[in-house]
């Protein structure tokens, strides 16, 4: 038996299962996904690592999907869609070429004309969300600091305000004797 001779239904279990969180479209028509490096503009000395000179932005998806009313009513899918966009809460997005974590709906679009009044065709723009770790350390106390004044952590020191400073010489009106 060869793979021609068999089911497209069957084989369909060997590609990868597309989700957007805990959805299932019925059929993915388009999915386009970006990683993109921003680089910095500053020049780079030469023989510097240059690794702070330029960052990961959010991947982002862009997907076109269609839902059939076999799994459950069009408007309950298309609010089920609408309420994980509110929920502000990040999911994972699988595609069929790799698994997006931390990603939210940026924008959800639906389609209805002609062609799709009895199908839920919607277009979705999805971004990561870079997710980090907060961590509080304390610092010991400026008396056991080498140089506190570059180590310790900052400190009320009253209201401060600008001051006149006395005007200065130059070293060769000095010898000439003479001021300013």
């Amino acid at each position: 038996m060869s793979l021609f001779d068999t089911n497209f239904a069957d084989t369909a279990s060997f590609l990868p299962r597309r989700a957007i969180g805990p959805f299932y479209a019925t059929i993915t028509l388009e999915e386009v996904a970006t990683d993109e490096l921003e680089i910095t503009q500053h020049p780079v000395q030469q023989g510097a690592s240059i690794t702070d000179h330029a960052y990961n932005k959010p991947s982002t998806v862009n997907l076109k999907v269609q839902w059939s009313n076999d799994d459950a009513p069009l408007a309950e899918t298309y609010q089920n869609l609408l309420d994980l966009q509110a929920s502000r809460e990040p999911f994972d997005v699988v595609t069929g070429k790799r698994t997006y974590r931390n990603m939210l709906i940026k924008s959800l679009g639906q389609t209805n004309d002609v062609q799709t009044e009895n199908i839920l065709s919607i277009s979705l723009q999805l971004q990561e969300i870079f997710i980090t770790a907060v961590e509080v350390v304390s610092v010991p106390a400026r008396a056991k600091q080498k140089n506190p004044g570059k180590t310790g952590a900052t400190e009320n020191a009253g209201q401060k305000s600008a001051q006149e400073t006395p005007k200065k010489r130059s070293a060769l009106a000095a010898l000439a004797g003479k001021g300013g």
